[in-house]
């Protein structure tokens, strides 16, 4: 009896035993699979040319609607922001660009032109030349999509975390929320995240007339203003540039 109990305790080790090899086979394989997809993503990403940190490249974030609705914005206090990424310098210049601003001497009103002329327009201002330039709205199904709230999260997150692996799986989708009005790729959304992380972060506001919006009504019609201090512009340009 007792050799009975012997012989069939061995073959029921044996038996596990023949199970568990082909599981952990597949196993190994599922995972050299996912870790071969994973270096040809990674590596894809980071030798494409929007993430070349040799390029400059500025990320105009705007505000959606803001014709639709002004006031929501004014109490917010949310700005459009200018991310100018430099990775010669290892810098990231980040400029406050309020949704109201007008220059007087050009009759310009930020929201009576494109978002990419306007961006152009303020890069030529600054007397700097970049490789590219992305607008991008600050939609609410990206935002949630990243797990933050505005802009101002974003910065603080990625400035505090930068660019983990687990990022170039998500990339994607992420661009697909901010489609199609934009033209942003996964490398060159990887790039902002990236240089947030290790980058030093310079902030600048625009010498401005007035720090909030002036109400003023033209033949009926109610428009807000925060007006450029176009005088203080050249001192703007030479501490930027430092």
């Amino acid at each position: 009896m007792k050799s009975d109990r012997k012989s069939y305790i061995g073959k029921s080790q044996k038996s596990e035993k023949s199970y568990l090899k082909p599981i952990l086979i597949i196993f190994l394989l599922l995972l050299l699979v996912f870790l071969l997809y994973s270096g040809v993503k990674v590596v894809a990403i980071r030798n494409s040319p929007d993430f070349d940190l040799n390029k400059k490249a500025v990320y105009y974030f705007v505000l959606p609607g803001y014709d639709s609705n002004p006031e929501r914005f004014i109490e917010t206090g949310i700005s459009n922001k200018l991310l100018l990424v430099d990775g010669e310098k290892r810098t990231i210049n980040i400029i406050d660009v309020p949704a109201t601003l007008f220059i007087s001497s050009k009759k310009l009103e930020i929201s009576s032109v494109s978002p990419k002329d306007f961006a152009f327009y303020l890069i030529d201002t600054l007397g700097t030349k970049v490789d590219y330039t992305y607008v991008i709205y600050q939609k609410p199904e990206y935002f949630k999509r990243v797990g933050i709230s505005n802009i101002d999260e974003l910065i603080q997150k990625y400035g505090k975390r930068g660019l983990r692996i687990i990022d170039y799986f998500t990339l994607q989708k992420q661009v697909s929320e901010l489609r199609p009005e934009s033209v942003i790729t996964d490398g060159a959304l990887a790039k902002l995240y990236y240089a947030l992380g290790k980058f030093a972060i310079r902030n600048y506001s625009l010498p401005l007339l007035t720090q909030k919006p002036l109400k003023i009504t033209v033949d009926g019609k109610v428009y807000y203003r925060t007006y450029l201090d176009e005088e203080r512009i050249s001192d703007f340009v030479n501490e930027f540039k430092k």
